[in-house]
């Protein structure tokens, strides 16, 4: 594991996802984003308020990309893809490719524990 993040890989990784959100039909955009009180849930994955999808475009990606452009630090661990696997079991051939990524998401936000 790498002892600092490569920008610009996650940059790239959260492009690839924001592609396969959009060819599963899956991605919003400004005009079906959920209201605030939905996006304020205190809720691991907002599970009360969001589907999934919606909380990986409008939480996860969204932040990610503002840490990235202003230089924020970032998380230096995370485990989404196994959420995403019990998000979506039983339908493993449809979001095969979007678990995949967000395994590489993964690997490349989490850093090697001194």
């Amino acid at each position: 594991m790498a002892t600092q993040h490569d920008r610009a890989a996650i940059a790239a990784q959260l492009s690839l996802l924001e592609q396969e959100l959009k060819e599963l039909e899956l991605w919003g955009g400004a005009e079906r984003r959920p209201s605030a009180a939905e996006l304020a849930s205190s809720l691991p994955f907002a599970m009360d308020t969001l589907e999934f999808h919606q909380w990986l475009e409008y939480i996860l990606i969204e932040r990610l990309r503002m840490q990235l452009a202003t230089a924020l630090p970032l998380p230096t661990a995370m485990m989404v893809h196994s959420f995403a696997q019990e998000a979506y079991r039983g339908q493993w051939g449809k979001y095969r490719r979007l678990i995949a990524l967000l395994r590489e998401l993964d690997e490349l936000i989490t850093l090697e524990q001194a």
